[in-house]
């Protein structure tokens, strides 16, 4: 135990604080020595019990009111060589702890959550030294199952949105139609469907300007415009449903509640992937500018303009969980909220499902915060983030100009404990262009590495040093962007006032982006060829294609409608005249995907009545027949001791 000081030894032992710090490298500081006997003397002070008399304070008050002193007088204007301490503590009043046990939320909250200690900003301890690295032993990540064979996108797609999702699709629209009293309405079925939403992603991929071109004449589709006519689509996407609208509560609150039940199915699927190592969290926009009450405006997005969500991504731009922004009804532990800010209770709702000793996490500094990165480090999630300096109780760090003095490339940090605290947070701020600063839990400089930066002045490259920290952050936090670039490079066209199309169209955009991720990580570990993989065109171009396919039903002519007002007199006999032929292209065998043959579902028998035979289309059949299948619309024998009808149709 130390021995207590008065105020007049401690005044003794700190004469001559208030002197300039600007010296030049070959001048005598003193200061230097009164700073550390001053270090010296706080921890000692620090360390008593919390058992003994209050003295201390007076002592504590008085020490930092001298190193304030000394703090403020470095001058930032002069152009001469900047002294920094190595240790210069600053506020050091008595630890004031909030314990907040047994929190109990509406959210299912995770059990290691409800009991942890935040520390309010008066209590941070901060000293001029670097934070003392951890050392981290990583457990093994869940195990993934890949297949032996690579499936058809359509499958990847289906665990998205499986059949019973396109079976309430279609019977909400009905009911929807019914409730409008829509006139001659014709009942929509699960394989309609398949079809309109097969439509919409194949609208992302050809992005013609207006959605009534995809049936003209001179821009005419024939994958869309043959499956679904075009005032039957915009008649389904009228009435397009996901739920009963006579079914929302009146007390809801939810202001999302007209398309939760279609991301209900996709956070399903999001929770039953396995977590890579690096995660990040950000948030992504929904481009809309239409009328409602959550929207938002963020500068600098693609899209400022927007419906926000946050997602939880990982490096190679999957999404494993996500939260709709909506205000004040956001689905946040309102607890978390008053602890952390909505930002730091967003990260706290999406870490339930992270293990200790698994993952590193990062995010940009409208989450970071200090408490947050203490509560991550006791469950042992490894964090950094960006931050504002102004959340960290003014940490003593140095500002861009006294950095730009020393050179491209500096860094300096700061390490920060509160009593009762386990673990330091560790603050750096690194000099490039312009001042950058981190908080982490788990490292800062550690090993620095020499990177290449254009030197604007010199015209040429030049080895600028970057911290450990920095590097790591730029590798994993990209993980949101990545994804919001997949979903932009083919996003499904709507212009509409309705903020519920938006949001369904994202969602059917987010599921076909999340599958082609997933199947890129099943072809690397099946080491395919890149030549035998689909990039992200091909594979949202064969899904469209197969959900067509699969609700594709037998085709119909529509008789042509007479023009004009019927006339009242009896018409004349009319002269008998020559029929008129309409001459169709010459009919060729085009072999559907897969997936598309062996559906099981609507595949009949047809003869072609043609003059001449075709060849059978099941390999290695060499014969001709008149039979065809009216959904495949390939040539295949159907007569005793030939069974190629059957057998391509198998599964």
């Amino acid at each position: 135990m130390s021995s207590k000081l008065t105020n007049e030894q401690l005044l003794d032992m700190l004469d001559g604080m208030n002197s300039d710090l600007e010296l030049s490298d070959d001048e005598d500081d003193d200061n230097v020595d009164d700073i550390d006997i001053a270090n010296e003397i706080l921890e000692n002070i620090y360390d008593t019990d919390d058992g003994e008399d209050d003295d201390n304070i007076d002592e504590i008050d008085i020490v930092n009111e001298t190193v304030e002193r000394v703090y403020d007088t470095i001058d930032n204007e002069d152009d001469g060589d900047i002294f920094i301490p190595d240790q210069l503590p600053i506020q050091i009043p008595p630890t004031d702890e909030v314990s907040v046990p047994n929190i109990v939320s509406d959210t299912n909250t995770s059990p290691i959550l409800k009991q942890f200690s935040t520390f309010a900003k008066s209590s941070i301890k901060w000293l001029c030294k670097p934070m003392k690295q951890k050392n981290i032993v990583l457990r093994s990540l869940e195990q993934t199952e890949f297949p032996s064979t690579i499936p058809p996108p359509i499958s990847y797609f289906m665990k998205y949105f499986p059949e019973e999702a396109f079976s309430k699709m279609a019977i909400f629209t009905n009911i929807y139609a019914e409730q409008k009293s829509t006139n001659k309405w014709v009942q929509t079925t699960s394989a309609e469907m398949k079809v309109f939403v097969g439509i919409h992603l194949m609208m992302g991929v050809l992005n013609l300007p207006r959605v009534r071109m995809y049936w003209q004449k001179e821009f005419r589709i024939e994958i869309i415009a043959s499956n679904m006519t075009r005032n039957r689509f915009f008649e389904l996407r009228t009435h397009f449903h996901v739920m009963n609208n006579e079914e929302i509560p009146q007390t809801n609150i939810d202001k999302f509640i007209k398309v939760r039940p279609l991301y209900n199915y996709m956070k399903h699927r999001f929770h039953q992937l396995p977590i890579e190592r690096n995660i990040s969290i950000d948030e992504q926009m929904v481009p809309f500018k239409g009328k409602l009450a959550p929207k938002q405006y963020m500068r600098g997005k693609p899209h400022p303009w927007g419906i926000k969500l946050f997602l939880m991504c990982g490096s190679s731009g999957i999404v494993y969980d996500f939260i709709m922004f909506q205000g004040s009804s956001t689905e946040l532990d309102p607890v978390m909220q008053n602890l952390f800010g909505q930002g730091g209770a967003v990260v706290m709702q999406f870490i339930e499902r992270l293990e200790e000793n698994r993952h590193f996490v990062y995010f940009d500094n409208y989450f970071t915060s200090y408490n947050l990165l203490s509560v991550l480090a006791d469950r042992k999630i490894y964090a950094a983030g960006t931050v504002r300096v102004n959340r960290f109780a003014n940490p003593p760090l140095i500002t861009d100009k006294c950095l730009s003095k020393m050179g491209r490339g500096t860094s300096y940090e700061v390490s920060g404990i509160a009593q009762g605290q386990k673990s330091e947070i560790g603050l750096i701020k690194w000099f490039d262009n312009k001042g950058v600063n981190l908080g982490s839990n788990f490292i800062t400089s550690g090993e620095p590495e020499t990177i290449k930066r254009w030197d604007k002045k010199h015209k040429k490259f030049v080895d600028v040093e970057r911290p450990e920290v920095i590097g790591l952050y730029n590798k994993s936090m990209g993980g949101v962007d990545v994804h919001d670039q997949l979903v932009s490079f083919y996003r499904t066209f709507i212009k509409s006032r309705k903020w519920t199309l938006r949001l369904i169209a994202h969602a059917f955009d987010m599921a076909s982006v999340n599958s082609w991720v997933e199947y890129k990580k099943d072809v690397r570990h099946n080491t395919i060829l890149d030549r035998d993989t689909m990039d992200l065109l091909a594979f949202k171009e064969r899904l469209a294609t197969t959900l067509i396919s699969l609700g594709r039903t037998k085709s119909f002519i529509t008789p042509p409608r007479k023009r004009g007002r019927p006339s009242t007199s009896p018409s004349p006999t009319p002269e008998p005249e020559a029929q008129i032929v309409r001459t169709k292209p010459r009919s060729v065998d085009s072999t559907p995907y897969e997936e598309t043959i062996k559906d099981g579902f609507d595949h009949m028998p047809t003869f072609d009545n043609k003059q001449n035979s075709t060849r059978c289309k099941n390999a290695p059949c060499t014969f001709k027949t008149h039979v065809y299948c009216d959904k495949c619309n390939i040539h295949l024998c159907f007569i005793p001791g030939r069974e190629c009808y059957r057998q391509k149709h198998r599964e």
